[in-house]
């Protein structure tokens, strides 16, 4: 039911909650996050002063649905896994991520038309395209956390 990217970003985020401290990390990736996505979409000042309110209710809307996700997760781990439950609570969750994942389409949907009157097509087409790149690279960088290979963040955007 999950493709491997929404897997890896639920895990990824689930995950720094616990790696992180503190607003003041989050504040930095959100920072990267922000200098990535103007750099690699090519926004223009005008652009970005439009786009981000826009973008940030979407991530708004789409937090809400991970909110949901974590708790179908928080479900099966209060069961102690889903063996340990009914089929007909595993049902419901599997209903669940089906509607959750129904709902995130309509908002990605809903959205491309809100960013599409404020950035060209191909813009919306880099924006999606740069989200996945910086979710992919958080989540090799949380790899080289946990591997020990990293003491802190890194104070660069990623290529």
């Amino acid at each position: 039911m999950f493709n491997t990217i929404n897997a890896s970003v639920l895990l990824l985020f689930m995950l720094l909650g616990f790696t992180l401290k503190g607003q003041d990390k989050k504040d930095k990736i959100e920072a990267m996050h922000s200098a990535y996505i103007t750099e690699k979409v090519g926004l223009t000042q005008d652009e970005a002063q439009k786009f981000w309110p826009i973008y940030n209710q979407y991530h708004a809307d789409m937090e809400e649905l991970q909110k949901q996700r974590r708790q179908n997760a928080r479900t099966i781990k209060d069961a102690g896994g889903i063996d340990n439950m009914k089929d007909a609570d595993v049902q419901k969750l599997i209903a669940n991520e089906i509607d959750i994942k129904s709902r995130e389409l309509d908002l990605r949907k809903k959205y491309i038309v809100q960013f599409e009157t404020v950035l060209s097509v191909k813009k919306v087409a880099k924006f999606f395209i740069a989200e996945e790149q910086f979710k992919l690279y958080l989540l090799e960088q949380l790899k080289k956390r946990r591997q020990g290979g990293q003491e802190k963040e890194p104070e660069f955007v990623p290529q």
